[in-house]
């Protein structure tokens, strides 16, 4: 917290507020909702003088300043029609079309067809005038499918695929690469990682969709942006303050059709949400607060294998481990921001946001050995635990605009924090008795309510209690200066700067007891609602505990100009200071290490008509050696993390990832916003990590220990398709069904592996997503229909074999019917395939592959209603 001040400092140097900026030109044309033009119509920019009204072909014209512009058209007989439209530093040319619908004391015979709303038309025109190649969707479109945590949404966009947790989306990977390969921002500024892990990847189910209100997925790099985006960037924006008036709340439930065998268990599933967006002082300051709220209850089953001694040699079975768990699962979201607009020169916001994501998880295991002679010959555990993760951000964002420069300041404060409380485990088992003869198929499909030894009861081996607390700090302040080189705003010159500080400490306890405790019966497990705490106020600063800090200073120099109507350029060069350290606490052991990058950039968009371009994009970019790869573990069962038996192992010696990017990119923005996307990519990288898996016994138990490695030199090719068009070019009353999908091909070679299968880890070859959207305002009816597609992919080497996760093909459904004007009921049903998710030694779909895992976690669905005032 003592980068606070420098917020405070910041936001004082900041209300310096200036006059004039140079403007570009909004255009377009006025009509009625039967396609006639509208004279006389009034535009006017809502908080300034700025106005005009419409000529005889309903044209209208306005010079406007850059920034987020407010316009109102009015009409005797229609309704008013109120947008709000983003102008980018290097826009010129702008055309917004205005279609207004009659005013009449009911408005039930009514029908608007056209245009999207504004909110995802003003997105695809953002898209199509940035600097580098980017997806964007806004909240409109979006909110419309059935998805909970922002990885389920982004998974809906060209060149994205998503990795799944206990059945949810959570990391999100870019152009066929790893999850830590890709940037995660929130409102253009970083997040820290909110995992103990020793990785970079920002896990996303902590923050709900319904807050967000629009996702941007950058798929190059320009000289303003951070280098280390190798597969790309992914910025969400929370829902910010606007002018016009907004109230909305929902309410609904559900119930999860999965795995319910934990006496006890419940699966119900509740969730709501309410924003409030209101001026507050006459369109001067404006305000935005929003919660969400989502309880999920689910329970799944994981049968685990293991293969000889240390679970992946050999062809037989040694070890059957099948687990029942039992999770509810607690997400809460607020957001609040204030804006404050003196000028429509000028702005100033402040917002906050913050998300919580609280786990209750009980877990009955048994562990069936076939007698090796290392542990016992079955066990029976009993786990539970409380798991909190939390993200808390504050943003300071300022803009001033000069008459030929611009100004803009920055700085933003999260911290995350991940916390085990008082993970119990008994362990009761048995190493010799009357044992059952058991067939190797009976042997593969034990249950955790079978036993080999229906006549013997378990005794107590051990218990064992862990507490664990990960925290991490973002600290960021940017600062970025515009000048603009002809009046006409065709070109410019940008600097700027940029200081990030990253901070992670992590503290453990843990302790374990021999014998003890009660006696089982064969098939009954541990009740750990009656044992006692191993220790009721553990210490964790006894712990095998570590501090560690990144920072990065960077500095760049960019040149934007565009050439002609049809030509723009955008040259640039970065440069990155990092500066990485560790310190051990009981210890106080520590080093150190530093290098510099400079990053070259360079972008190209050439028009071929209006709504045709093509993109060219090269540039340099990395991804940093993780925190705790490089802190010193003593021993194999130090630092462990919140899942079970699973230990996260050092690596001092591990570099930086660099890549060498090149990417081509073809844009047609068609009728209706409909959009076609065609990329060819190659991503040249040096040193690439691939995850490594030690296998060992810690206290009898079967464990995995994971550490992050380089691989040889690798090259990515890639082909992505991406396209969003309404079916009204085939004919006029098709207007109502939108198909929106997209698919990514990619092609890996590694250095020295001339095999046809080489691959990088946890990069899948290719994925797909297909959506069906109808949407009939004459019958107030919203339908979807959404698949996704993600081939196997390799997962990481245990023990030198190669582990590879299965195809998955997931479906979801959502429908919205408006019962009255404002009021909407709608359904959700997730995961309606309820594919399995599966691990094996060797791909899956060869003979001679090996199962090592397998867990589904069932159908899942919501009813509710939604309450949107004012709402079309």
């Amino acid at each position: 917290m003592r980068y606070q001040l420098f917020l405070f400092v910041l936001a004082a140097v900041c209300c310096s507020f200036t006059l004039r900026a140079q403007e570009a030109e909004i255009t377009g044309t006025i009509t009625g909702p039967g396609g006639d033009t509208l004279i006389g119509a009034s535009v006017r920019v809502v908080g300034s003088v700025i106005g005009a009204t419409s000529n005889v072909e309903g044209h209208y014209q306005l010079e406007v300043p850059p920034g987020r512009i407010r316009l109102l058209a009015t009409y005797l007989g229609f309704e008013n029609f109120d947008t709000v439209v983003v102008v980018s530093t290097t826009d010129r040319e702008l055309e917004v079309d205005i279609v207004m619908r009659e005013s009449f004391m009911t408005t039930g015979e009514v029908i608007v067809y056209g245009r999207r709303a504004s909110g995802q038309a003003q997105a695809l025109r953002v898209q199509q005038s940035a600097t580098v190649p980017q997806t964007i969707i806004h909240s409109e479109l979006f909110n419309k499918y059935p998805d909970i945590t922002l990885a389920e949404t982004v998974q809906r966009m060209p060149g994205v695929t998503i990795t799944r947790n206990r059945g949810e989306g959570e990391l999100v990977q870019v152009r066929g690469l790893p999850e830590q390969y890709t940037a995660i921002s929130l409102n253009g500024q970083r997040l820290p990682a909110v995992q103990p892990e020793a990785d970079r990847a920002g896990s996303l189910d902590i923050i709900q969709s319904n807050l967000v209100e629009e996702v941007r997925v950058i798929k190059a790099r320009s000289a303003d942006m951070d280098a280390d985006a190798i597969g790309g960037t992914v910025d969400f924006r929370i829902r910010q303050p606007e002018e016009r008036a907004e109230v909305l709340l929902q309410a609904g439930g559900g119930s999860n059709f999965g795995f319910d065998q934990i006496p006890g268990q419940s699966s119900g599933i509740t969730q709501a949400a309410a924003v409030l967006n209101s001026e507050l002082s006459d369109e001067a300051v404006y305000g935005l607060l929003g919660g969400s709220y989502f309880r999920h209850n689910r329970g799944n089953r994981t049968q685990r294998f293991d293969y000889g001694q240390n679970g992946t040699t050999g062809r037989e079975i040694s070890r059957v481990r099948p687990i029942d768990t039992d999770r509810m699962t607690t997400k809460l979201g607020l957001i609040g921001a204030v804006e404050l607009r003196p000028s429509i020169y000028n702005r100033m916001r402040l917002s906050y946001n913050y998300s919580a994501n609280d786990e209750e998880v009980m877990t009955r295991e048994a562990n069936f050995n076939r007698g090796n002679g290392e542990t016992f010959l079955e066990d029976r555990i009993s786990s539970r635990w409380k798991e909190e993760r939390r993200l808390n951000m504050v943003a300071l964002e300022v803009e001033n605009n000069f008459k030929q420069t611009q100004l803009t300041y920055a700085l933003s404060f999260a911290s995350t924090s991940e916390r085990v409380k008082d993970r119990q485990r008994i362990f009761n088992g048995i190493t010799f008795g009357d044992k059952q003869r058991l067939t190797d198929a009976e042997f593969r499909d034990l249950l955790p309510t079978d036993t080999q030894f229906p006549n013997d009861p378990k005794f107590r081996n051990f218990a064992e209690q862990l507490n664990l607390d990960l925290e991490e700090d973002i600290a960021i302040g940017g600062i970025n200066l515009t000048r603009f080189l002809t009046a006409n705003r065709s070109s410019f010159l940008r600097a700027g700067a940029r200081y990030r500080i990253k901070e992670r400490t992590y503290q453990e306890f843990y302790a374990s007891v021999q014998g003890g405790g009660s006696t089982i019966g064969p098939t009954e497990f541990p009740d750990l609602s009656t044992e006692p705490l191993i220790d009721e106020r553990p210490d964790l600063s006894a712990g095998p505990n570590y501090y560690a800090s990144e920072k990065i200073a960077a500095g760049y120099l960019m040149f934007l100009s565009n050439w002609t109507s049809k030509l723009t350029t955008s040259l640039g060069l970065r440069y990155e200071y990092t500066d990485l350290d560790y310190t051990l606490q009981r210890s106080q052991q520590a080093d150190s290490t530093t290098y510099n990058d400079l990053f070259p950039s360079l972008n190209i968009t050439y028009r071929l008509k209006r709504d045709h371009q093509l993109r060219f994009s090269y540039y340099d970019a990395i991804a940093r050696v993780p925190y705790a790869t490089v802190v010193p573990v003593q021993a194999f069962s130090e630092r462990r993390q919140a899942r079970l038996d699973v230990f996260s192992l050092d690596n001092p010696e591990v570099r930086p990832t660099y890549s060498r990017n090149l990417d081509l990119t073809y844009e047609r923005y068609g009728r209706y916003d409909g959009l076609i996307s065609v990329s060819a990519y190659a991503k040249y990288l040096t040193d690439p990590t691939v995850r490594e898996a030690q296998f060992a016994f810690v206290n009898g138990q079967p464990s995995l220990g994971y550490s992050i490695a380089n691989t040889a030199d690798a090259r990515l090719l890639g082909l992505e398709i991406g396209f969003y068009q309404s079916l009204a070019f085939l004919n006029a009353k098709l207007r109502i069904l939108n198909v929106n999908g997209n698919v990514n091909f990619n092609s890996y070679k590694l250095d020295g592996d001339n095999s046809e299968g080489s691959t990088l880890a946890q990069a899948p070859r290719r994925s797909a997503n297909l959506s069906l959207v109808y949407s009939n305002p004459r019958n107030r009816l919203n339908l979807v229909i959404a698949g996704n597609y993600r081939s196997s992919t390799l997962d990481l080497l245990q023990d030198g074999q190669p582990v590879w996760i299965n195809a998955v093909i997931s479906l979801d459904l959502a429908a919205d019917y408006e019962l009255f004007k404002g009021i909407s009921a709608y359904l959700r049903l997730n995961n309606a395939t309820d594919h399995r998710a599966e691990r094996y030694i060797g791909k899956p779909d060869q003979d001679d592959s090996l199962l090592l895992s397998k867990t589904q976690y069932g159908i899942w669905g919501v009813a509710g209603l939604r309450w949107r005032p004012g709402s079309n």
